[in-house]
C-alpha cells in the first residue's frame, strides 16, 4: 500500500475525504497513536484503520504512528497541506480557552480525583478541556450571573465546572452514582460553589425538588435512542418556563441510521433545534463514534412541557440495564424471594419489579398467594404486582404494610437496595440483588447498610441465594420511637416538614421551622448525607430534653 491506495480511499470518501487528507497530513506531520487520531480528528476508530491500511509501508516502524520521514513531504503536497491550512476554520472558543488554564488545571485535577466512569451506566469520560468548553461556551451564550442549571446526570463535573468559571450561578446535579454524587457535593463545599446534589434514577422519575427549578438543563445521556429520550424528558421537567437544553449526542457516520432514530425523538418530544456545533466534546473512549459528540441547543415548544414521561428500565448499552439484561429474576429467583418475604407467618406478599408481570410469568402463572404459612394460601405468585418506579414515587399501598413486599431488583446499579429499603413500609421485606451488590460483598458493607437503616429494619444477608449469581435481603420491621424512625417511615415527604411535624408528635410541643433541614425528600439525599441526617435529628430531640 502506499500513496496511491491513500488517494484512492480519499476519492471514495467524496465530499467526506477531506477529513481522509487530514489525517494522512497529520501521519506526514508528526507522531500519533490510534487514539489520539480518533479524537482529534473525531472520526471513528474504523476509518482511522482504514487509512493507516492504505498508507501501508510508508508508516515508520516503531510503536507511534507516522509516515516515514523520507516520504512524508511528498504525502505532505500530495494531499494539501497547504490548502487545509489555509482553509481551516478558527475555534472560535480558542482565545477563551487560552485564557482559561487555572479553570482548566481545576477541573483536570477534579477529574484525577473523581470517581471512575461506570461501564454499565455507559459512563465515557470526556477529557477536562471538554468540561471548560462547555462552561466557557454556556458563559458566552446566556447570562449565567443568577442562572440555576441543571444536570440531568453529570459524570463530567459540568456543574462544578460552569460554577467555577461563574460563581454566581447555581447548578443542582441529579445522578443515580453515588459515588460521584459524593465527590461533587465535597469538590463544591470545598470551593465554596453553589452546587446540590440529588439522588435520581432518572428511569423512575425526576425528583421534586429537581422540577420546574432550571433555566438551562444540560445532559449527556446513554446513547441508545430510548436513553436519550428519557434524559431530555426529564430535563423538560426540571426547566422553570422559557429555557434551553444542551444535548451531548454523538453517533458514527457509518451508521447514520442511528443518528436519525435519536434526532427523530426531537420532535416527538416538541423540541426544537436552535443549534448544532459538531463534534464539540471529545472524550477519553467511545472511539466507534469518532471520541466525540455534537453539542444540541434545544428549545422546548409550549407543548413538550405537557407531555408526560415513561418509565424505561432498559435504556443503556451494557449490563443488567441493558436491553440485552432486561429479562428480570430467573423463575427459581422469583420463588425464593416469595417464600422469604412470606416469612414463617406466611404473610400475603405484594410483588414489586421495574415490570411486574414477571413475577406471574416467572411463577407460571399460578394463583394469587402469599407464603406457605398461616396467613398465606400457598406458594405461587404475590396477591398483588407493583411496578417499581410506583415505588419509588409513591411508596407502598396502605393495606399492604401489615404484609410482606417482595422486589426483584436483580438489575440494580447499586444504589437501589438502599432506596427500596426506604421507601418500603411493610411488616417485612425481601429484595433480590446481584450476588456482587456493593452493599453486600463484604461485611463492612453489609454492616454499614443495616446500621444505616436500624431504626427501621433488622437485615439479613443471603449471599448466593438460590444461585451463584443472586442475592436474598431479608427485612423484619423492628419498633422504634425515635424521630429517626419517624423520618424513616415517611420518606417520601420533605424531610423538613417531616423532621418538624416529628418533632412535634414526639415532644407535643408546638410545629416550628426546622432550619437546618435539606430541601427534598429522604429518597432524594444522596447517601453519604443520611448519616448526618440523623445525628441531626437525633441531637434536635436532645436539645429539646429527650433522649
Amino acid at each position: 500500500m502506499s500513496a496511491d491506495a491513500v488517494g484512492e480511499l480519499v476519492s471514495e470518501y467524496g465530499v467526506r475525504g477531506r477529513v481522509i487528507r487530514e489525517v494522512v497530513v497529520a501521519l506526514a506531520s508528526g507522531s500519533w497513536t490510534l487514539e489520539t487520531l480518533v479524537r482529534e480528528f473525531a472520526v471513528p476508530r474504523r476509518t482511522i484503520e482504514e487509512v493507516l491500511a492504505a498508507v501501508g509501508d510508508d508508516l515508520a516502524d516503531g510503536s507511534s504512528l507516522r509516515v516515514r520521514s523520507e516520504v512524508s513531504a511528498g504525502y505532505r503536497e500530495r494531499f494539501g497541506a497547504a490548502q487545509l491550512r489555509a482553509t481551516a476554520l478558527a475555534d472560535p472558543l480558542g482565545p477563551a480557552l487560552a485564557s482559561a488554564g487555572d479553570l482548566l488545571a481545576a477541573v483536570t485535577r477534579w477529574r484525577a480525583a473523581a470517581p471512575p466512569p461506570r461501564r454499565a451506566l455507559d459512563h465515557v469520560a470526556a477529557t477536562p478541556e471538554t468540561a471548560v468548553r462547555r462552561a466557557l461556551w454556556l458563559d458566552a451564550s446566556f447570562d449565567l450571573d443568577g442562572a440555576h442549571l441543571l444536570c440531568v446526570g453529570d459524570h463530567d463535573l459540568t456543574a462544578l465546572t460552569t460554577c467555577l468559571l461563574r460563581p454566581s450561578s447555581t447548578a443542582t446535579v441529579v445522578d443515580v452514582d453515588e459515588r460521584l454524587l459524593a465527590f461533587i457535593d465535597g469538590a463544591a463545599e470545598a470551593s465554596g460553589l453553589a452546587v446540590r446534589c440529588v439522588f435520581g434514577d432518572l428511569r423512575f422519575g425526576l425528583p421534586s425538588s429537581a422540577t420546574g427549578v432550571a433555566g438551562l438543563a444540560f445532559t449527556d445521556p446513554p446513547y441508545t435512542p430510548d436513553g436519550v429520550r428519557l434524559f431530555l424528558e426529564r430535563a423538560i421537567e426540571g426547566l422553570d418556563g422559557p429555557g434551553r437544553i444542551l444535548l451531548a449526542y454523538g453517533f458514527s457516520e457509518r451508521t447514520p441510521a442511528l443518528g436519525l432514530a435519536v434526532q427523530q425523538t426531537f420532535g416527538e418530544l416538541e423540541l426544537v433545534v436552535e443549534a448544532q456545533l459538531p463534534a464539540f466534546s471529545r472524550y477519553l473512549g467511545a472511539q466507534a463514534v469518532g471520541s466525540a459528540s455534537d453539542l444540541y441547543v434545544l428549545q422546548p415548544t409550549a407543548k413538550a412541557r405537557r407531555r408526560g414521561a415513561r418509565s424505561r428500565p432498559t435504556i443503556y448499552t451494557h449490563g443488567e440495564q441493558s436491553a440485552e439484561g432486561a429479562a428480570g429474576a430467573a423463575p427459581e429467583v422469583v420463588a425464593a424471594l416469595i417464600a422469604a418475604a412470606a416469612g414463617p407467618e406466611g404473610l400475603p406478599v405484594l410483588g414489586v419489579a421495574p415490570d411486574p408481570t414477571a413475577f406471574a410469568t416467572a411463577a407460571g402463572g399460578g394463583g394469587p398467594v402469599g407464603g406457605g404459612g398461616p396467613g398465606g394460601t400457598g406458594a405461587g405468585v404475590p396477591v398483588g404486582q407493583r411496578a417499581l418506579a410506583a415505588v419509588w414515587g409513591g411508596g407502598i399501598p396502605g393495606p399492604a404494610r401489615n404484609g410482606a413486599v417482595a422486589v426483584d431488583a436483580t438489575a440494580d446499579p447499586g444504589a437501589w437496595l438502599l432506596r427500596i429499603l426506604l421507601a418500603v413500609d411493610a411488616r417485612r421485606l425481601a429484595v433480590a440483588v446481584p450476588n456482587n451488590h456493593p452493599d453486600l460483598a463484604d461485611a463492612a458493607g453489609q454492616r454499614a447498610l443495616a446500621d444505616l437503616v436500624a431504626p427501621k429494619w433488622a437485615l439479613t444477608f443471603r449471599r448466593s441465594t438460590p444461585n451463584s449469581t443472586s442475592a436474598l435481603v431479608e427485612a423484619v420491621r423492628v419498633d422504634d420511637n425515635s424521630l429517626v424512625r419517624y423520618l424513616l417511615d415517611r420518606a417520601h415527604g420533605k424531610v423538613a416538614n417531616v423532621w418538624r411535624d416529628g418533632l412535634a408528635t414526639l415532644t407535643g410541643r408546638p410545629r416550628q421551622p426546622v432550619a437546618e433541614a435539606p430541601a427534598g425528600t429522604l429518597l432524594e439525599l444522596p447517601r453519604h448525607r443520611l448519616e448526618p441526617l440523623f445525628t441531626a435529628m437525633t441531637e434536635s430531640m436532645v436539645a429539646k430534653g429527650i433522649n
